[in-house]
């Protein structure tokens, strides 16, 4: 889940995205200290399951088209999410939002520079606060699960190790029970052959 080192983040920028073959404002962010798919899988629990929003991947985005999204307001807008992963050779990992007021008419910092900063401050919030308590909830859910697997397997482990010990018990039971029952034999063989010697 994680790469194991600390993990940086640059403040939100405003920057030009390519949709389309097409350069279009919108704000990214790059960080390093996580997987690409962490992250992805952050935002969309962010967007979707908190959020309540509805989204769809095409060309390379996550797009929830005509919805309100409160950090960036009461307006409809279309929202567009990508997550670059970067290189091998420079694993950090880009968050690119475009906010589009329909029709692929994208806000710029210019014309919706509320808009703009309201990007900003989300993609800020989201690196630097958001994914810490989002890694220790997947962590806590992750060995919750673990705990819950190893409580049954214990639970059930112990009750195999009674029914076995029950059977030994039954075991060693009969096996002393053949013991008297052979050495009453043995005697009562003894006995017979003794008196059969002396006849002879």
């Amino acid at each position: 889940m994680l790469t194991g080192i600390t993990v940086l983040a640059q403040t939100a920028q405003s920057t030009q995205i390519e949709v389309n073959k097409v350069k279009v404002p919108g704000v990214s962010v790059t960080l390093a200290g996580y997987e690409a798919d962490f992250i992805q899988n952050a935002l969309q629990f962010r967007l979707e399951k908190e959020a309540g929003l509805k989204g769809s991947n095409s060309k390379g985005f996550r797009i929830y088209p005509a919805q309100v999204f409160h950090e960036l307001g009461f307006v409809k807008y279309d929202l567009y999410i990508s997550v670059d992963k970067g290189t091998k050779q420079a694993k950090f990992v880009t968050i690119n939002m475009m906010v589009s007021k329909g029709n692929e008419n994208f806000v710029t910092p210019v014309d919706e520079p509320e808009v703009t900063q309201k990007m900003k401050d989300f993609l800020d919030y989201f690196v630097n606060d958001y994914l810490k308590g989002y890694e220790k909830n997947q962590k806590i859910d992750q060995l919750t699960k673990s705990v819950a697997s190893l409580d049954k397997d214990c639970n059930s482990l112990s009750s195999e190790l009674e029914k076995l010990k029950k059977d030994l018990t039954a075991l060693q039971n009969k096996i002393k029970d053949k013991e008297t029952e052979f050495s009453k034999k043995k005697t009562e063989l003894d006995s017979a052959r003794s008196e059969l010697e002396s006849l002879k």
